[in-house]
């Protein structure tokens, strides 16, 4: 039945409904059994007759509950004949669920369920004394000398080395302040190349004065004859228009 059910751990069987058609004569005797093995063990996990005999042909339809056994107890399905005729258009469908509890672990609600206990961590405390990088930066000789206020003693060496230091850096920040100061005048030189217009000041543009020579080929334009028709038609019409609302 593996093709059959779901691969999902605590799967349980809980009904099956069958279905299926006979095909034979009344006075013939018939049985169909319905089944599945018991995957686990000998038999039958389900087995149920139905007995024909001396019934016509016809379509029965039967459902039952197994009671939520798990599904890998359930064998090979089979719908068998026994005697004469046949069975057409047989389907078994499996009614099935997810037993949440099946592992108690899942769900603090299932019986046998245990408190789980955090895992311990071990914390390995780093001791900085066997270092063997401390304990030779301890064991170094070199002492310091101090004051009375407890200021420290520096040696003429060390004073100079200072001093070295002290103008090396400074020499670097004069560098940089002088390279900075001589980046912006390049680039106010830039940008004032690029706004310089004094070039198009003494540009000049050919051109002149163009005179208008268009002229009328008629000083006096003629009448419209098709208008003075029209307005004339419509003068008329509007005096006729008068004309009849008088009369009434």
């Amino acid at each position: 039945m593996g093709s059959v059910f779901p691969s999902v751990p605590g799967l349980d069987v809980n009904g099956l409904i069958y279905r299926y058609t006979t095909i034979k004569n009344t006075e013939d005797s018939m049985k169909v059994h319905v089944g599945n093995l018991n995957a686990e063990g000998g038999g039958y996990i389900f087995r149920e007759t139905d007995d024909w005999s001396g019934l016509p042909g016809n379509t029965i339809t039967k459902s039952f509950s197994v009671g939520n056994t798990p599904s890998a107890a359930w064998g090979a399905g089979s719908i068998e004949v026994e005697g004469q005729g046949s069975v057409d258009n047989a389907s078994v469908i499996y009614s099935y669920r997810v037993d949440e509890c099946y592992d108690p672990q899942l769900n603090p609600g299932c019986a046998g369920y245990v408190e789980p206990v955090p895992t311990v961590v071990e914390v390995v405390v780093y001791d900085a004394l066997d270092d063997d990088s401390v304990a030779a930066a301890l064991d170094n000789d070199t002492e310091f000398k101090y004051d009375s206020d407890g200021n420290r003693i520096v040696d003429e060496e060390d004073e100079e080395e200072k001093t070295n230091l002290e103008k090396g850096l400074s020499a670097t920040d004069n560098a940089l302040t002088l390279f900075k100061t001589q980046g912006q005048a390049d680039l106010i030189m830039a940008i004032n190349l690029q706004t310089n217009i004094a070039m198009y000041y003494n540009s000049s543009i050919n051109g002149g004065v163009y005179k208008d020579n268009n002229t009328l080929a008629d000083s006096k334009l003629p009448d419209n004859p098709k208008a003075f028709r029209n307005h004339l038609a419509q003068q008329l019409l509007h005096e006729e228009l008068m004309q009849l609302q008088y009369k009434q």
